[in-house]
């Protein structure tokens, strides 16, 4: 949201909070995955319509193979959440991480890891080369049973071609945190199964806004003593 160049011209300095919130967007990823897999929003409804399980019995993630888009910071985290949980973890990045696969973590391609995974999570940063990563041809190599997990940014996936791999029980579920809030009522999401929405709230956790502070506060303190951090090249 910086228009980086024009600062450099002008000579302005920009640093940035990176790492504030990676143990909030971890954690919700896994909120997201166990809502759709056992059902919890229709379970909720059920409830309180003095309903039963009937037709509501999920599944586990348990020994299910969990893929990881994306190895960055928060990317690292959920693969190694997933493996506590009890999942084979596959990863895809431009960078695999050494410390990732002592843990057991396994890089394969994109396409390998769409084939193979229980569960498809994406940690990419939105570039020209990531909008639309995951189209109609990518949701096409996933497993009818997989859910996709996106808590980047929503323009990552192409929307309409998920609603409709939903919808037409070419895939399993999706848990969305969509990244370009608010979203109108007629956006292909709203009307998709299985689907959970959250409205671009992975990284606002207590402590996450917190932490952002705290970095925003040294930032200024470090360029107020002449040895700015965090600065963006």
């Amino acid at each position: 949201h910086i228009a980086l160049a024009a600062c450099r011209e002008r000579g302005i300095l920009v640093c940035n909070a990176a790492g504030y919130s990676t143990n909030a967007v971890a954690e919700l990823t896994f909120g997201l995955a166990i809502s759709v897999i056992r059902n919890i929003v229709p379970c909720d409804a059920r409830c309180r319509q003095a309903g039963t399980k009937d037709g509501l019995v999920g599944f586990e993630l348990f020994g299910k193979t969990f893929g990881v888009v994306g190895t960055g910071a928060i990317g690292s985290r959920v693969a190694k959440l997933a493996a506590a949980f009890g999942c084979r973890v596959l990863a895809y990045s431009r960078t695999p991480k050494a410390e990732l696969q002592a843990d057991g973590v396994s890089y394969v391609s994109l396409d390998e890891l769409l084939a193979a995974s229980d569960f498809v999570s994406l940690h990419v940063p939105l570039t020209d080369a990531t909008r639309g990563l995951i189209n109609a041809e990518a949701i096409a190599k996933m497993k009818p049973t997989a859910v996709l997990l996106n808590t980047a940014r929503g323009h990552v996936v192409d929307s309409e071609a998920l609603a409709q791999a939903l919808n037409e029980g070419r895939l399993a579920g999706a848990g969305i945190d969509e990244g370009e809030p608010p979203i109108a009522p007629e956006h292909p999401l709203c009307h998709a199964k299985n689907t959970v929405l959250t409205p671009h709230v992975a990284f606002a956790s207590a402590e996450a806004l917190a932490a952002r502070a705290e970095i925003v506060f040294a930032n200024i303190e470090q360029w107020l003593a002449g040895a700015p951090q965090n600065v963006i090249k």
